[in-house]
C-alpha cells in the first residue's frame, strides 16, 4: 500500500525567518570586536614618568635612563625600540608591538612600553 500522506516540506517560511535572523545576528557577534576596535590606541611609555603618544603619528623618541639611551619609535602604528645601549638588547628583539596589552621592557634602563586602547577584549579561558 503507497502512502497517500503527502510529505511535509523540509522548511516553512518562518522556519527560514528564523534562520536569517539567527544568520544576521551570529554574523553581528563575530564582528563586534573589529568594530569595537575603533577607539583610540595609545603607546604609553613608562620611565621617569608616562608619557602617551597616539599610534597614528610617527615618531621618534630618545630616552636615557638609569646610564642606558634607548631610540623608540612609533610608526605604522606600532611600537618598537630601534636602537638600545642595554648589553642583553632583549628591548630590540621584542620586536613591534600594536595591540592592547602587550609591551617591551628594558629592566636595565627601567623603560616599559606598552600599548592601551579602546574596544579590546581582555579574557581568560578556562
Amino acid at each position: 500500500m503507497a502512502n497517500d500522506r503527502a510529505r511535509a516540506p523540509l522548511f516553512r517560511p518562518l522556519d527560514l525567518l528564523v534562520l536569517l535572523v539567527v544568520s544576521a545576528v551570529a554574523c553581528l557577534l563575530l564582528l563586534l570586536p573589529v568594530l569595537a576596535g575603533s577607539g583610540t590606541t595609545l603607546a604609553v611609555v613608562t620611565a621617569s614618568g608616562t608619557v602617551h603618544y597616539p599610534l597614528d603619528e610617527d615618531r621618534t623618541i630618545t630616552l636615557q635612563e638609569n646610564g642606558y639611551t634607548l631610540t623608540v619609535k612609533v610608526e605604522a602604528g606600532a611600537v618598537f625600540v630601534c636602537e638600545s645601549s642595554c648589553p642583553e638588547q632583549i628591548c630590540r628583539r621584542t620586536g613591534r608591538i600594536h595591540h592592547p596589552g602587550e609591551s617591551i621592557l628594558c629592566s636595565r634602563a627601567g623603560v616599559l612600553l606598552r600599548i592601551e586602547g579602546e574596544g579590546m577584549y581582555d579574557a581568560v579561558a578556562g
